[in-house]
């Protein structure tokens, strides 16, 4: 404000009365805005007004700095003429205007670029002088970008199973200038196959949903880079199987960052599930004291997917009547044995349609009953039935066939049972045993040994270690020659055999084998030819190997009770078919031997059995230096 006698802009001043009369010019400029984005209009208004009591005597200018990043510019004074040149603009007053009239200059155009723009106003002249205050003849506004708001909206995955979160997350950010007007967002989501819905919105408001799958959010005005940007989070659940698409529509002011940003497309689908059964099977449901006894756990997963939890199997052992206890699993982990219970754990990951893993549980029997096996299978498996996670073995003692010729059990069982000692064996008459000839127990036996294996040939009456060197066992016309089970586990076998029943007697050198201590030599034929017998828990498929002197034919028969006798093989009484002197049979039960006259095949023999060996050739005799029985 300019007044006289203060001589300032934008002053007034009190005419005293009797005081001269004078004119007191007072000058302001105001802007339209103080904030507008690149390409909007801004109009600067300089007004004029004579406060004094007096009309001006000359004239006065108005000196009117014009921003120059303008387009268009437009001037409209009014009681005034302007001239504008550059980024200055001047404006005159002429001299006569009177106390109490006014004036102003307005000017106005389009931004063209970002920044500041600074408008200020200098008077001078008759009445007038520089302003009271700056804000009275400056004004200042800011030119920002333009908003450039882009929407996009994500989704947690593109897969899920039924049953499992789907999120989505609807984003909008402003790369530009500040927002100046609310943006709408229309979010549809899937109609159907989701559950409870949940919205979060953050630098957004959404009102209500009332319109089944359709939510209406706003941001509003003053979106920035620096506080943005919104989102807008929406949880859900998958609860069919289908697909889940969501779909964004900004409104004005903003734009989907590209075509598919707007749009996700969730595909859900049923759970594959595992199914993993649990069973017990054992290698023996009947045995012997001092059998090997082995269970297997097997778990199988006939299902669709993986297992997705570790599966624990506890395994309830026998309390008693077992030996040591070795646990060899494969595709598990087991503890260390507590008590009875076996513990081990089966790892999530267990691989679809089929996959299996397993734990054997070896150890031997120590006493006659029976021995149970239970596994309960944890979480995530199961039985397919209580038989099938239940194994049971029944263990017994041995039985005697009659007329046989001695029991089928383990050494250290039959020493203490009959009577013996370490190293010596039972006489056939103290086993109570007889043959159609009569027992010849002061002269031959064939025993089991102390090791279990090889067997040990013992005279009766005689050392313990066996014939004299050079001199052979024999089995004259009637008598015969006693072999039991010669080994207490799959362990101890002879040097021949992998297999448990193996009589390897003194291995032969150069030259004749007849001459070597440890053989057993079964007379030719005559009314009662010699013979070997063998005790054994069960025969299968079997082989064994004789030396031959001279051409040597043989009967092989075997029973089950002692008295009946039934014909595996008879070959021909003089026997060629033998490879430098060595007969070797394989396969008795299921391939007839080379130079067999009649063969009888015959399924494998679960129950005890005896193996009778006789010698048919007329003219010479048969030497046996290995025997192979596979039980």
């Amino acid at each position: 404000m300019l007044s006289v006698g203060l001589a300032a802009c934008g002053g007034s001043s009190t005419t005293p009365s009797g005081a001269p009369q004078a004119a007191a010019l007072n000058v302001n400029e105001t802007v339209s805005t103080s904030a507008v984005t690149v390409g909007s209009p801004v109009t600067w208004t300089v007004a004029m007004s004579n406060s004094g009591n007096a009309a001006t005597t000359s004239a006065a200018t108005l000196l009117i700095n014009v921003p120059t990043a303008l387009s268009g510019l437009s001037v409209v004074p009014a009681g005034a003429s302007c001239n504008a040149a550059g980024g200055t603009m001047t404006c005159t007053i002429p001299a006569g205007f009177a106390a109490g009239a006014s004036a102003s200059v307005t000017f106005s155009g389009t931004t063209t670029a970002t920044g500041t723009l600074t408008s200020s106003v200098q008077p001078s002249g008759d009445a007038a002088a520089a302003c009271d205050s700056t804000a009275d003849c400056s004004t200042t506004t800011t030119v920002n970008a333009l908003p450039n708001v882009t929407i996009n909206s994500a989704v947690n995955s593109t897969n899920v199973l039924v049953g499992t979160p789907v999120n989505w997350t609807i984003t909008a950010t402003n790369s530009g200038g500040p927002t100046t007007s609310p943006i709408t967002v229309t979010d549809t989501w899937p109609a159907s196959g989701i559950g409870i819905v949940t919205v979060t919105p953050a630098g957004a408001s959404c009102a209500p949903i009332v319109n089944g799958n359709t939510l209406n959010c706003t941001i509003s005005p003053g979106l920035t880079s620096t506080n943005g940007p919104a989102t807008i989070a929406i949880a859900t659940t998958a609860s069919s199987a289908g697909s889940l698409v969501n779909t964004v529509s900004p409104g004005t002011g903003a734009t989907c960052s590209s075509g598919a940003a707007c749009t996700t497309t969730t595909s859900a689908s049923v759970p594959v599930a595992p199914n993993v059964t649990v069973s017990s099977s054992v290698n023996e449901t009947s045995g012997l004291v001092g059998s090997a006894i082995a269970w297997t756990l097997t778990a199988t997963n006939s299902g669709a997917g993986a297992s997705t939890a570790p599966i624990t199997l506890t395994d309830i052992l026998p309390a008693a009547d077992i030996g040591s206890i070795t646990v060899t699993p494969a595709g598990a982990t087991c503890t260390s044995i507590t008590g009875n219970t076996l513990t081990c754990t089966i790892p999530a990951g267990l691989a679809a349609n089929g996959g299996t893993a397993s734990v054997v549980v070896a150890t031997t029997a120590t006493a006659v009953g029976t021995l149970v096996n239970t596994v309960a299978p944890g979480s995530g498996a199961s039985c397919t039935s209580t038989a099938n996670c239940t194994s049971t073995t029944t263990i017994s003692s041995g039985s005697q066939i009659a007329g046989s010729c001695g029991l089928m059990t383990n050494a250290t069982t039959l020493n203490n049972d009959f009577g013996g000692s370490t190293g010596a064996m039972v006489g056939l008459t103290g086993l109570g045993t007889t043959s159609s000839a009569g027992p010849d127990s002061s002269n031959y036996l064939v025993g089991m040994g102390t090791s279990g294996d090889p067997v040990t040939i013992e005279s009766w009456p005689g050392t313990y270690n066996g014939p004299a060197s050079g001199t052979m066992v024999v089995a004259q016309s009637g008598q015969f020659i006693c072999a039991s089970q010669n080994a207490t586990s799959a362990s101890l076998t002879g040097a021949s055999s992998t297999v448990k029943y193996t009589s390897d007697l003194t291995n032969p050198t150069s030259g004749s084998p007849t001459s070597l201590a440890g053989n057993i030599q079964i007379s030719k034929a005559q009314n009662n030819p010699g013979f070997v017998m063998f005790n054994l828990p069960s025969l299968s498929n079997f082989s064994f190997e004789f030396f031959r002197a001279g051409s040597n034919g043989y009967r092989l028969d075997y029973s089950t009770d002692g008295t009946t006798w039934n014909n595996i093989v008879t070959t021909s009484t003089s026997r060629a078919a033998c490879t430098s002197d060595v007969c070797d049979e394989t396969d008795l039960l299921t391939t007839s031997p080379s130079g067999a006259t009649s063969f009888t095949a015959t399924t494998p023999i679960t129950v005890p059995v005896l193996l009778r060996l006789e010698n048919i050739n007329t003219s010479g005799t048969m030497v046996i230096q290995k025997l192979m029985i596979q039980p």
